[in-house]
């Protein structure tokens, strides 16, 4: 059995394309909102809205606790795949017979299956790799293996937004399983506000993402650079490279950049100071 759980926060009314982009060939769609105010109204107009499980949260837990919740949910239904997706993504080509490869597969080692990803139309290729794949990955758009999950313990709570897909993803590795592509899933995914530059001949991918962003961005890193830099050491030597990059991004391309910096400063801060979940001025 498949299913899916979506995250929601304040979302656009685009999200119900976007759901029913994948809401066909799925047996559940778990929604599990972290906005301030219910948005179950927006679904009833879906075709298939028997499909769906509404679950309001009021108010913001984070990412990774409603993925936990989405994923408990499903296991206590009997699924054993579960599609993760944000609120802004879609896919453009799923059907039945790309479902069918995933369901048809047991005992195997493999905890995760991503698409190719779409970023702002261009195909994404900036993972980080041993022996030329991915370790690591997005969460949107992956089905992840349900027994997997159970045994290397979920998603971590307490990262609340970022760099909660790289933990599960090293999480998966450390515990000698695999992540492998589902190469004709197509998805559309937003990531930030990204725009596609180039410098001095140098192309890159800018996020922009906000001060708030940066601070759980350099905060969770750390955490999840020291828990980790064992597991692989091309992660640990890419982490260090991608954190500089960041910076420099900041500086060449990016507005607010003094109150990025302060974001990024107390991100490294509570880290050291064990200060996890949401963040406290």
């Amino acid at each position: 059995m498949v299913a899916a759980v979506v995250v929601l926060y304040n979302p656009e009314t685009n999200i119900v394309d976007n759901i029913s982009s994948y809401i066909d060939f799925v047996e559940k769609v778990y929604i599990v909102d972290n906005s301030n105010f219910s948005n179950e109204s927006l679904f009833q107009a879906l075709p298939l809205k028997d499909k769906i499980e509404y679950v309001f949260n009021r108010g913001n837990l984070g990412i990774a606790k409603a993925l936990n919740i989405g994923c408990q949910l499903a296991i206590q239904q009997g699924v054993k795949w579960l599609l993760t997706m944000d609120q802004d993504s879609k896919f453009l080509n799923l059907d039945r017979t790309i479902i069918s490869q995933i369901s048809k597969i047991e005992g195997d080692r493999i905890a995760l299956y991503y698409p190719t990803y779409l970023i702002e139309g261009v195909v994404y290729d900036k993972y980080i790799k041993e022996n030329n794949s991915p370790i690591v990955v997005m969460t949107s758009g992956n089905f992840i293996n349900l027994n997997v999950y159970r045994s290397i313990g979920g998603f971590e709570d307490k990262l609340f937004i970022d760099y909660v897909d790289i933990d599960y993803c090293l999480k998966i590795k450390a515990a000698g399983y695999s992540i492998a592509l589902l190469r004709d899933a197509i998805l559309a995914h937003e990531l930030g506000h990204s725009k596609h530059l180039t410098f001095l001949s140098i192309k890159a991918i800018v996020t922009n993402h906000s001060s708030l962003r940066r601070y759980y961005i350099t905060r969770n890193r750390m955490y999840v650079y020291k828990k980790h830099k064992t597991v692989s050491t091309v992660f640990s030597q890419t982490e260090k490279r991608i954190f500089i990059n960041d910076i420099l991004k900041i500086i060449l391309f990016e507005d607010d950049k003094i109150l990025k910096f302060k974001s990024i400063i107390k991100g490294y801060l509570d880290y050291r100071n064990n200060k996890f979940g949401v963040y406290i001025k």
